[in-house]
């Protein structure tokens, strides 16, 4: 489960501060996804980066299961994004020389010891997730010989490989068109729900909403309803 408890964070501005995210508590249960809107400018990416535990708040409490994300130190906070967050970022930012299996496997040897003995668990693992989203069949294809919606479908599969209770997905239908963002919404909606995640999802696109379980709304960096 992802908590915020009442998480202000803010940016130096000449010689005041700007309020970034004022005060803001929002709770995202797992197997469901809670959607984040707002206009340009409104605070929503910086809510997502105190999420993602990228910076801390000012004040406030940043809770990852129940632990506190803002009291942990760099190194801390770092272990506890590998191993309960994943992260679907606004472009997808696959690597051009590795195929659609390769951008999952990779992550397993990203900055942990043992990567060579588990190699072969996380093969498997690719492949269920590329299967999960569909793509069973473009597992050795680049990124330039895949769609854009297969290119977030790999972002989605890849932020899901080290099974984070936690899974914080940005503008993922922004270059896309409408059928095929709803494709990607109702992707992240059936695999959070049969993954148990807790998503939180920050989107521009207002038409997508029903397909989520709830949602809020972000105005001068508070929120002002659901």
């Amino acid at each position: 489960m992802m908590q915020l408890d009442a998480a202000t964070l803010t940016y130096p501005d000449g010689d005041s501060r700007l309020v970034a995210v004022d005060a803001v508590s929002l709770t995202a249960r797992p197997g469901t996804v809670t959607a984040l809107t707002g206009p340009s400018g409104s605070g929503k990416s910086s809510l997502l980066a105190l999420a993602a535990t990228l910076i801390r708040p000012d004040s406030g409490r940043v809770l990852v299961d129940g632990e506190d994300a803002a009291g942990l130190s760099p190194a801390d906070a770092a272990e506890l994004r590998r191993e309960k967050i994943g992260v679907v970022f606004q472009q997808a930012n696959l690597l051009p020389s590795l195929t659609a299996h390769e951008q999952l496997t990779v992550m397993n040897e990203l900055g942990t010891r043992g990567a060579r003995a588990r190699r072969p668990a996380v093969a498997r693992r690719a492949d269920e997730l590329l299967s999960a989203v569909g793509l069973d069949a473009r597992r050795d294809k680049r990124p330039h010989e895949l769609s854009g919606g297969e290119r977030q479908r790999v972002n989605i599969a890849r932020a899901l490989m080290n099974a984070p209770t936690v899974l914080l997905v940005d503008e993922p239908t922004s270059a896309l068109d409408q059928e095929r963002g709803a494709a990607v919404i109702d992707l992240v909606v059936r695999l959070t729900e049969e993954r148990d995640t807790a998503t939180l999802l920050v989107t521009h696109d207002l038409v997508h909403l029903p397909r989520v379980h709830g949602s809020v709304r972000m105005v001068d960096g508070a929120l002002v309803g659901s």
